[in-house]
């Protein structure tokens, strides 16, 4: 019966990682995958890059994977040249070696990995062919099988909107790692999948790990991303620490916001503070 690992949307959260890590050597599963977002948000992105390409497991590359690699390129979105909105990113690349860019540069959009014993699983960041968008506990079967309809594999895990998952949407088991470094579900341990498989198919279990979020606290401030990163490093700590959506809700209100309110970030965000927050996000979650 083959067992594999699944993590994804570790952002660089390094204490996260090596706490999963730590339940990994001991519940020895034959593989590991990463489903993207290794990098950006917390401040060892250049760490957790070692650990996993020196581990040898296969990633697959997310949307803010493909933002770093972006950043002074000719394909760079012109968004990204907004500084202010984006130090993290900025940030974020900056701390990254030829070593780290290179691997990302390599990586593939989906895994449809072949282990004796059970039938091949298909993993990807966000959905088949959309890394900027993913499944989450409120969406519906009609959703889901509009963007799995070309997908012959019954179990499919994912990571992208950090809400971990396992669900039955019409005939596929449907899986989200949910976060090794930022989940949004109110729960800041540290989520990963774990799954057990036999001719039949896959049982997955959605796994939580404790870790220290006073080191990640001080990482923030130490490294100096807190005080470089502005608005979206406040907010990415935010998240982890109270492991809710605070980044993603901030980002989405933005686009609903006039150009002007670009101006001055902080300003932004005093207003999004003073109006919107746990129980009355800006996003309409379920």
């Amino acid at each position: 019966m083959p067992s594999v690992a699944l993590l994804s949307d570790i952002h660089g959260n390094l204490p996260a990682l090596k706490a999963v890590l730590a339940e990994l050597a001991s519940r020895r599963p034959d593989a590991v995958y990463v489903l993207g977002d290794m990098t950006n948000g917390c401040p060892w992105t250049a760490e957790v890059m070692d650990l996993l390409i020196d581990a040898g497991w296969p990633m697959l590359l997310g949307n803010h994977d493909d933002a770093v690699l972006q950043l002074d390129t000719p394909r760079m979105e012109p968004r990204y040249a907004n500084r202010e909105r984006y130090e993290t990113l900025w940030w974020t690349r900056e701390h990254l070696s030829g070593r780290h860019l290179t691997c990302l540069q390599e990586l593939p959009l989906e895994l449809n990995p072949h282990l004796a014993g059970a039938p091949p699983p298909r993993l990807f960041h966000g959905v088949p062919g959309n890394f900027f968008i993913g499944f989450r506990p409120d969406g519906t079967e009609e959703w889901a099988a509009g963007h799995l309809a070309n997908v012959a594999e019954e179990t499919v895990a994912d990571g992208h909107t950090n809400f971990p998952m396992v669900r039955r949407l019409g005939r596929w088991q449907v899986v989200n790692d949910g976060s090794v470094g930022a989940c949004y579900d109110g729960d800041t341990r540290a989520s990963y999948t774990w799954l057990e498989g036999n001719e039949a198919g896959w049982q997955a279990e959605i796994r939580r790990v404790a870790y220290d979020l006073a080191e990640v606290d001080r990482g923030f401030v130490e490294s100096g991303l807190l005080a470089a990163g502005g608005v979206t490093a406040e907010l990415f700590r935010r998240s982890v620490l109270t492991a809710l959506p605070w980044t993603s809700d901030f980002l989405w209100w933005m686009r609903e916001q006039p150009a002007e309110m670009l101006a001055d970030l902080w300003d932004a965000l005093r207003i999004y503070d003073a109006r919107h927050g746990p129980g009355h996000w800006a996003f309409p979650y379920a």
